[in-house]
């Protein structure tokens, strides 16, 4: 018995219908090790979150200390602690668009000392 070309569309046509059943085949242990670690992977993104944020955080006060070498402790003070608050939006707003770009004054960065804070 030979196929046609009739034969092999109208096959196509009805696929044959799979059994939705079996379809998600997990043990009870699969779903809970499953669970573990999507939990667990969250928790990691927001340690790891943290860490970006402190890690910028600390690069702007670097920013601002350094900016501010020749101004007096007040100053040095405030500033750090505006860039700390602050951080990213530091770095970005306060360095790069207002010093670097409408003063023209770009600061000189000492990465022996990244946080000079003799008077």
């Amino acid at each position: 018995m030979t196929n046609t070309g009739s034969d092999v569309a109208a096959n196509n046509a009805n696929p044959p219908q799979q059994n939705n059943e079996n379809a998600n085949n997990t043990t009870p242990m699969e779903e809970t090790v499953s669970n573990f670690l999507m939990k667990n992977f969250e928790y990691s993104l927001i340690f790891v979150f943290t860490f970006v944020v402190f890690v910028m955080n600390f690069i702007a006060v670097s920013i601002s200390l350094q900016c501010n070498q020749d101004k007096s402790l007040v100053v040095k003070i405030s500033s750090a602690m505006f860039a700390f608050m602050f951080g990213f939006l530091y770095i970005l707003i306060n360095y790069f668009m207002y010093r670097v770009n409408l003063k023209g004054t770009a600061c000189t960065i000492c990465s022996d000392n990244p946080f000079p804070f003799a008077v």
